[in-house]
């Protein structure tokens, strides 16, 4: 399948409730509007070094450069880079620093509670860094007067760091996607604004997640591990038990995915084994590690009416390593698609490598 359309050096960011998509260009925010023109909003302060650095893609994606993640709520968008989470007020034009990250870069994703009961309507996001000794991770929610707070903390040694969190209407929760190794990969279910916190299965690497959908039939989810063979898989409680049934095989591990009117997307990343020999290996290892079954990132869509899945798109990974130039995959802008046009970012490809492909589905 061919893209219909390409936008060069861009991120695809998110999606309004008008369903223009927001897009980024190095430090720089732009609408797209219906006839694919980009309007500037507004751009982050950049030091000249970084720059000038932007402008070669290797070097961009070294420094790890750009918009990491946002979403859209009502007037206001919320966007991390450069270690902090910023609002965008649509009516005031207002850019506002609100959040500070002391570990890590930010996370994954940011989620939006809405409609659920128990639930303060509020943006969240789970910590997100590497913690190999297991620290105290937090949830965080922003309350209406614009303060961040943790109604819930996973205690020490319980985790490494929180992949997601995902509203569920049909269970009345959130359910929550923890990483990454041996008791740590697990899948929580959060009630009460997150003042019952439920473990649900852990201890597998077919529990470790980072884009789930809740469904009619179950929680669907994918996983993401380069340890072992990656599968999606469907979450379903039978006779009082929490049972993970594979659905499908994968590639490769899945960090990314989105939905669109009439399919769920997953898209498989390609990453090195989790055990590095020696510091130098670590950063110049470039071989995918034991559950990345070819050095291509797939996008796999499964249809809701037929449920079926289908290879829609694979990408070869470029040379470089793994660690020092990020892993190979496809990103995918957050909120609700209306329609059946993909909008797919790549990182670490052979073809339109920090570029956005459009498909039509």
């Amino acid at each position: 399948m061919k893209p219909v359309e390409i936008l060069r050096n861009s991120k695809a960011l998110f999606f309004t409730s008008s369903n223009k998509l927001v897009v980024s260009k190095a430090n720089k925010v732009f609408l797209r509007e219906s006839d694919g023109r980009l309007s500037f909003l507004f751009s982050f302060f950049e030091t000249r070094l970084n720059r000038f650095l932007g402008l070669f893609p290797l070097l961009f994606r070294m420094k790890r450069l750009g918009v990491m993640t946002g979403i859209s709520v009502e007037n206001d968008y919320f966007i991390t880079y450069g270690k902090k989470i910023h609002r965008y007020n649509c009516k005031t034009k207002e850019l506002i620093e609100e959040y500070s990250f002391n570990k890590g870069r930010g996370p994954l994703q940011f989620c939006y509670i809405e409609n659920i009961q128990d639930f303060d309507n509020s943006v969240c996001f789970g910590e997100y860094f590497g913690n190999h000794s297991r620290k105290p991770v937090k949830i965080l929610q922003r309350t209406e007067n614009g303060v961040w707070q943790s109604p819930f903390q996973f205690k020490d040694g319980e985790i490494n760091h929180v992949h997601a969190l995902i509203p569920d209407v049909y269970n009345q929760c959130v359910w929550i996607l923890v990483g990454d190794f041996e008791h740590s990969a697990a899948i929580y279910k959060a009630t009460n604004n997150f003042n019952k916190v439920e473990l649900i299965v852990k201890g597998k690497q077919c529990y470790r997640a980072c884009v789930a959908f809740p469904t009619k039939d179950g929680l669907l989810y994918a996983t993401d591990t380069q340890m072992e063979s990656n599968s999606v898989r469907m979450l379903v409680k039978e006779d009082g038990q929490w049972i993970s049934k594979k659905l499908n095989d994968l590639n490769g591990s899945c960090i990314y995915g989105c939905e669109l009117d009439d399919y769920y997307i997953f898209s498989t990343s390609t990453e090195p084994c989790d055990k590095p020999k020696n510091k130098i290996h670590a950063l110049l290892d470039n071989k995918p590690g034991p559950g990345i079954i070819t050095n291509q990132s797939d996008i796999v869509s499964y249809s809701k009416k037929y449920k079926t899945f289908k290879i829609i798109i694979s990408k070869d990974k470029d040379i470089f390593p793994y660690r020092v130039f990020q892993f190979g995959t496809i990103m995918f802008p957050a909120g609700k698609n209306q329609g059946n046009f993909l909008f797919s970012y790549n990182v670490g490809s052979r073809s339109n490598d920090l570029c956005t492909e459009i498909y039509k589905i």
